[in-house]
């Protein structure tokens, strides 16, 4: 039987984001993706225009009968939150569906190159914090590592390269003994250079790809989806950390060679998922 996975997080009609991403990927991997919006878009929110339906109200249905129904998951998954009230939501859920076999990974998703989205007040960034902490592992990228540690991003990615991954390396390993979990960084540039990092109990890891100089939605969302995807499938932390970042490499790559790029609508992933299946049978 498959195996399952709980996915919490919302669902935008253009973006190549979130559920849309989620959902591609892990089936890729041969999991079955069971998906809780949290939020219903018309558009991801980098779009200048964009209409948003907040499905709080319908998320603890999703509770109360997945556990009338002796639903159970291998893996549970969130990313975007719409309100702060979500985070109790999140919180029930896995204290109801998590067991000692039951992987954890929270996408503390705030913000990005320095600076919050708009839809997060302080309190929710507070809220995300305290989901976070509650996580096997967490994929932030450095703006959100550093309001998870209460940094200074301009601070920190003005600093030369071996500065900057020393105190990344301290941020991250502040969360990582404080929380009893495993923190990936992602989106570490230097040059023509992209960096993502592990680091945890035990493990350090620091992996690199080529960056192409353009930042296109949604490309957080596949890397946490695969890193998860690679996790719940038994790869190792360092398969899994490799895998995400070539997944990524070779999406935007094929993406950059189109005509009449708009990064709002994401990379062009579907074309390698296959890349993703043929990995399981390595």
């Amino acid at each position: 039987m498959a195996k399952k996975a709980a996915v919490i997080n919302d669902l935008s009609g253009f973006g190549k984001c979130s559920l849309n991403a989620a959902i591609a990927v892990l089936s890729a991997f041969g999991i079955q993706p069971c998906s809780i919006p949290t939020a219903i878009l018309t558009n991801q929110t980098q779009f200048p225009i964009y209409k948003t339906v907040d499905f709080t109200e319908h998320m603890p249905d999703y509770i109360n009968i997945w556990k009338k129904n002796n639903a159970s998951f291998n893996g549970i998954y969130s990313g975007y939150i719409a309100n702060s009230k979500q985070v109790d939501f999140i919180t029930e859920f896995i204290d109801t569906f998590k067991d000692e076999n039951t992987l954890v990974l929270v996408d503390p998703v705030m913000g990005d190159n320095g600076e919050v989205y708009r839809e997060y007040s302080r309190e929710m960034c507070d809220k995300m914090g305290e989901l976070a902490a509650k996580a096997d592992f967490i994929t932030p990228n450095l703006t959100e590592l550093c309001i998870l540690t209460g940094n200074d991003y301009f601070k920190v990615s003005g600093l030369p390269f071996r500065a900057k991954i020393s105190a990344v390396e301290e941020m991250a390993y502040s969360l990582a003994d404080k929380n009893n979990q495993t923190v990936t960084v992602t989106g570490i540039i230097d040059g023509d250079k992209i960096y993502n990092g592990v680091f945890g109990q035990n493990i350090e890891l620091l992996v690199t790809t080529k960056y192409y100089n353009i930042s296109f939605s949604g490309t957080g969302d596949l890397f946490a989806s695969t890193f998860f995807g690679s996790l719940m499938q038994g790869f190792n932390t360092q398969k899994a950390l490799e895998t995400a970042g070539k997944f990524i490499e070779i999406s935007i790559l094929d993406t950059i060679c189109q005509e009449d790029i708009d990064p709002n609508y994401g990379v062009e992933f579907e074309k390698n998922l296959s890349y993703l299946i043929q990995s399981t049978d390595t």
